[in-house]
């Protein structure tokens, strides 16, 4: 699969995505931008670090919705992330900032004691655990080759494009740009 492709139909990945990712939504968006992500997926850290306050002022602005869809590719960090999914219940911005920290210890190489990081209760890790099954199908059904991909749209146009890794700030920006203004 090329490192991009086209979304002709991007309602109808907003309907599949809304169920079993982690929403940021906007009042009247134009952009949708979706991030399939794996805890232990270098190429997310990269993205969070240089792209995650970028993309979070897109949100802020109203101008764009986004989700983060949980796809673990790398074995047994399915309980990391559903631990994860439960900071998002309690507290979505309290998600985006124990994301940040987990990927920059990821990055410096310092990142130790993951199941610590937040206490969860068993019964909201299980019921996590069964969405994010559901979240890997999603990300499979919508042809995600691995992680991280990420999808940019303009809804209004519904109209989009997915791109396989990260493929650095100043072409996220611009590939954003152009479908915010298309």
């Amino acid at each position: 699969m090329p490192d991009k492709w086209l979304i002709r139909d991007l309602r109808s990945v907003l309907e599949r995505v809304d169920r079993v990712g982690l929403g940021f939504r906007a009042q009247n968006p134009r952009l949708l931008i979706i991030v399939f992500y794996d805890l232990h997926c270098p190429g997310c850290a990269l993205l969070e670090d240089e792209a995650g306050d970028y993309l979070m002022e897109l949100f802020r602005e109203g101008k764009a919705s986004l989700y983060f869809v949980d796809y673990p590719v790398h074995r047994g960090i399915e309980k990391l992330h559903a631990v994860f999914r439960c900071i998002y219940r309690r507290n979505p911005t309290a998600f985006l900032e124990v994301l940040r920290r987990h990927y920059e210890a990821y990055l410096s190489g310092k990142l130790s004691g993951e199941d610590a990081i937040a206490e969860a209760s068993n019964d909201c890790v299980n019921e996590e655990l069964q969405r994010i099954m559901e979240a890997r199908s999603v990300a499979k059904e919508l042809g995600a080759p691995g992680t991280p991909t990420v999808i940019i749209g303009n809804l209004v146009k519904n109209i989009g494009q997915g791109i396989f890794g990260y493929p650095g700030i100043t072409r996220l920006m611009k590939t954003i740009e152009e479908f915010y203004v298309y």
